[in-house]
């Protein structure tokens, strides 16, 4: 799921619904209506999104493993598959061919989603190919068309979606005309093949109601909270009830998309918890017909995966406390977000607390974003989110003797304070590890969810305790699986995720899987132009294929410095990929482009015994740089002998740098 930045203003302009108590359908709407679906789907940018086949077959593509994906929907008690079309070439032949076959055989219903034209990337040169929805691409005509065979020939296909509907210039293709020239090629083949468009809560006006209605069945709704998180569940009633209100009338049904997986957008990934409290919201909408179902976006059917070494924050321990403010969102004066708790004050003399503390941001504009410390509600200490050392943990002590004179118990506030409004400046201070001296401090380590009281006053704001856990996926999986089973009156058997044991977590872990990656450092200070630094390896070919390929995946903690440092991978020194490293996600591991995924290199080593294949990084020009550290792991090759592809051990690369750079491969020990 994708947006378009150009939305933001309009975004920014809607007003904040207030919640009200969520209304029934009309008297006989629900009579007759099929039960609702329980779906689960990949995520086009969650981590490792489909199961696939550990070897590819013979055409060099890893395929859909369909037995495996249909055991997990059977384990989660999903009565449907949301069916992507957009990863690989071979989707359509996947679903059409095996998929749609078994899920029947299984009694899994599904519905094929697409994508628009905004998320189609076709080129010509086979290293700059990205994702779409093939083979018909945006032809949407003959979509409805293949669609409707597939559907009379499959009938537990039940539906199809089309992702992003109004982002950017899709409306120019999506027009009142089209959408019925659509309408009525599907209905030639099978009128009750049921159509659906993605549509964000800005998107759900009368107007577009309007345009769409007679032509679509219903609205897929992505749920993100206010706006742009996947941790706040207590906007869900509103949204579905203003969503209700605008579709209702015009005789389209409405579906409830949450993220289960990551959300490119939001500050921190769902977990279990969040997971589980939107599914128990949303089941009185199910039950009463108001929804036509729910779809579990990014649902982890890879379970036996680690949560990335990646997402933790924390410094010691598994939790933190995480005061934000979302990617593309907006704050006005005096926004805050703040966890606060009574605390004993104890014995006589000195009374101080000490915590640690990091947020990412360093050498930007001064006096808006303020971290604070509050006793009963009055500042005792506060420094600008500009002032500390990008990306790195702090102890700071704040003495509260005056402030806690004469008193028995004190209210303790950590506060990230607005003090002017921003536009867009999103920001993750993170605390832990918190004691007292001379007062009682619970749960300072926030290891549980409890003991703190989290508060805001301005909707973007998120205060969040935020639990690192190694076998997340599972958990999530579980919280999806209990919704389900719950919701159809059935048992529920939790599934196992991996223990995790030789994986060291903490602070200094960035690597994405296991303990180790690639790491390129850019100090502080000047850099000049045509600066690089590398690791490179010979890498055998497997003779005799159709296709090879380079799968890979990145991070860095730069957002928005555009035109400076990129990195980049080549093959026998020619360049084939190429990236600023200012983007607008630092808080994630990508793989590869944010439509391409992994890069189809067969142009470049077809006919070679080996290849030298090369990461990197270089600076374009001359920059002076606040510093920050690019990291590259979980390398997979097709047909391509890749060795030491997780960073776990030293051997197998090469690395060079040209003085400042650093080039490493740094393990967690």
């Amino acid at each position: 799921m994708r947006r378009v930045w150009v939305l933001l203003v309009a975004l920014l302009l809607i007003p904040a619904a207030v919640p009200r108590a969520a209304a029934g359908p009309p008297a006989g709407e629900a009579v007759g209506r099929p039960e609702p679906f329980l779906s689960a789907m990949e995520g086009g940018n969650t981590v490792e999104a489909k199961i696939r086949e550990a070897a590819p077959r013979a055409d060099g593509f890893r395929h859909i493993d369909t037995p495996a994906t249909i055991r997990r929907l059977q384990q989660m008690h999903a009565t449907m598959y949301t069916f992507g079309i957009w990863d690989k070439a071979t989707d359509w032949d996947d679903l059409r061919l095996e998929f749609a076959p078994a899920a029947a055989r299984a009694g899994i219903d599904v519905m094929v989603y697409l994508v628009p034209p905004s998320e189609c990337f076709l080129n010509s040169a086979r290293h700059l190919d990205g994702r779409c929805s093939r083979p018909f691409d945006t032809d949407y005509v003959r979509w409805a068309t293949e669609l409707g065979k597939l559907s009379l020939a499959y009938p537990n296909i039940k539906s199809w979606g089309i992702d992003d509907f109004l982002v950017g210039a899709n409306s120019t293709l999506f027009t009142k005309e089209y959408l019925g020239q659509v309408r009525a090629a599907m209905n030639a083949v099978n009128p009750h093949l049921k159509w659906y468009v993605t549509l964000y809560s800005w998107d759900i006006t009368p107007a577009t109601a309007d345009k769409i209605k007679g032509a679509l069945d219903g609205v897929i709704f992505p749920y993100t909270g206010y706006v742009n998180n996947s941790i706040d569940p207590t906007w869900l009633e509103p949204r579905l009830d203003s969503s209700l209100d605008v579709l209702r009338p015009a005789g389209l049904s409405l579906v409830l998309l949450v993220y289960t997986g990551r959300f490119l957008d939001g500050m921190i990934h769902p977990d279990e918890r969040y997971v589980a409290d939107v599914m128990r919201r949303a089941t009185p909408y199910l039950k009463d017909g108001r929804l036509d179902g729910v779809i579990a976006y990014g649902a982890p059917v890879r379970t036996d995966l680690q949560q990335p070494s990646w997402d933790y924050w924390g410094h010691s321990g598994n939790g933190r406390l995480s005061l934000s403010v979302g990617n593309f969102t907006s704050t006005v004066d005096g926004s805050y977000a703040a966890a606060s708790q009574q605390m004993v004050v104890s014995g006589n003399g000195p009374r101080s607390i000490t915590f640690k503390h990091r947020d990412p941001d360093v050498g930007g504009l001064r006096g808006y974003q303020f971290k604070q410390v509050l006793v009963d509600d009055q500042v005792v200490w506060q420094a600008d989110v500009e002032e500390d050392p990008k990306e790195t943990w702090l102890t700071t002590t704040v003495d509260l003797t005056a402030a806690l004179q004469g008193k028995t118990s004190a209210k303790v506030t950590f506060r990230l304070f607005d003090q002017r409004g921003v536009g867009w400046w999103p920001l993750d201070w993170s605390i832990d590890d918190v004691t007292g001296h001379g007062v009682v401090v619970r749960n300072g380590g926030f290891e549980q969810n409890r003991d703190w009281d989290l508060t805001r006053n301005y909707p973007t704001m998120q205060p969040y305790i935020d639990i690192y856990s190694i076998d997340r996926p599972a958990r999530i999986f579980n919280a999806i699986g209990t919704a389900y089973a719950r919701y159809q009156g059935r048992p529920y058997k939790p599934v196992q995720g991996p223990r995790g044991d030789a994986v060291r977590i903490g602070p200094d872990n960035r690597a994405m899987y296991g303990n180790g990656r690639l790491a390129f450092t850019v100090p502080n200070g000047p850099i000049p132009a045509n600066t690089c630094a590398t690791a490179t390896q010979q890498v055998r070919v497997k003779q005799g294929q159709p296709r090879y390929e380079i799968s890979f995946w990145h991070a860095d903690p730069e957002q928005a410095r555009f035109g400076e440092i990129f990195k980049q991978l080549r093959i026998d020194g020619q360049l084939i990929w190429s990236r600023d490293a200012g983007d607008y996600w630092p808080w994630f591991y990508l793989n590869g482009s944010d439509h391409q995924g992994g890069i189809d290199v067969t142009d470049f080593v077809r006919g070679k015994p080996s290849v030298s294949i090369q990461f990197g990084i270089c600076t374009k020009q001359a920059v002076t740089s606040p510093g920050m550290v690019v990291n590259f792991d979980h390398l997979e090759g097709i047909n391509l002998d890749i060795h030491n592809a997780g960073f776990e051990n030293r051997s197998a690369w090469s690395l060079s740098a040209n003085s400042p750079l650093q080039a490493d491969i740094a393990i967690a020990r």
